[in-house]
């Protein structure tokens, strides 16, 4: 694979206009299109980190995530990896045409919470849902919310998102970074930031010790993908937990449109196993002397998605039974 050296590439007419918190922005022009590059974010001082490393991989994590849903063909934000300013950066292509913006799921719900409150019967609705999403109230927006009730395969995405961010451990998908792209009309944006995925925070130290732990404790530790969602208030769900939920728990929609994902994307992984390994392998050590994907780290992150995509195939098996 190319990695692509954006050092030359003028700023563009969007830079200083992205957001989000996981490492600097800038807004370049790229063979004529308007890209915006994502730094690494430096880790001291961060307290989920493992405090052994620099900088995070947040580039390297955004790239092979994001690579991962298009090979499974879901519509994603393009993205390429490159150096810029001495650091490994990923360049994610803009996905808003002229005159379109991108407007986040928090935001479209926060401007309709005492409408959607009323039609739901209730007092009031959370807010500032980003680390604790309530799986209900989110459920009652789908339903109720006069923007997002009548987007097409919002509540599909949302599953296969689920279902997806586990495989590839992104345990960062709220509210905040998925939402519709609105100009002439409204429209599910692609899939983007996806910089949680791999565990970017995540040291060699740590990963050299977990790879040498028993494969039982190993898979269960690939398996517990740590998600924002809750059903109480209290608890996150896993992965595995999200994909077990039954009735009594969830509306039956939404466990139709559930079981419906594990087992569609099941297929898909069968279907494009060797493409999705072939990514991991394509991705150098070094580029210009600096580390991109240790082998080490490709071992790790290979062992734990087979753990995972094995786990949703058996369950995917045991569904159709």
């Amino acid at each position: 694979m190319e990695i692509y050296n954006f050092d030359s590439c003028p700023y563009s007419d969007r830079n200083g206009g992205y957001g989000g918190a996981a490492g600097d922005k800038d807004g370049i022009l790229f063979r004529g299109e308007r890209w915006m590059v994502k730094y690494p974010k430096e880790l001291f001082g961060m307290r989920k980190s493992d405090k052994l490393e620099k900088n995070s991989l947040t580039p390297l994590s955004e790239f092979l995530g994001s690579h991962i849903y298009a090979i499974l063909g879901y519509p994603v934000h393009e993205t390429l990896l490159g150096y810029r300013k001495g650091k490994i950066v990923v360049a994610c292509k803009d996905f808003c045409l002229d005159g379109e913006r991108l407007f986040e799921i928090r935001t479209i719900k926060n401007v309709h919470l005492n409408e959607v409150a009323e039609k739901a019967g209730v007092s009031s609705l959370a807010t500032g849902e980003d680390r604790m999403i309530n799986l209900r109230t989110l459920f009652v927006h789908m339903d109720l919310n006069p923007e997002l009730c009548e987007i097409d395969g919002l509540k599909e995405r949302f599953w296969d998102q689920v279902v997806v961010d586990g495989l590839i451990a992104n345990g960062d998908r709220n509210n905040g970074n998925w939402g519709l792209l609105v100009g002439e009309r409204k429209t599910l944006a692609p899939i983007f930031d996806n910089g949680a995925a791999f565990y970017p925070k995540k040291s060699e130290a740590s990963i050299l010790k977990a790879l040498g732990l028993p494969k039982e404790e190993a898979d269960r530790n690939y398996l517990n993908v740590v998600f924002p969602y809750t059903l109480n208030q209290k608890d996150h769900l896993n992965w595995k937990g999200m994909l077990s939920l039954g009735e009594g728990e969830i509306p039956k929609d939404h466990l139709f449109l559930l079981h419906s994902s594990i087992r569609r994307n099941a297929n898909f992984l069968k279907a494009r196993k060797a493409e999705i390994e072939g990514l991991f392998q394509s991705v150098p050590e070094t580029y210009e002397g600096l580390p991109v994907l240790s082998v080490a780290r490709r071992q790790y992150y290979l062992s734990s998605f087979k753990a995972r995509a094995e786990y949703l195939v058996d369950l995917a098996n045991s569904l159709s039974q």
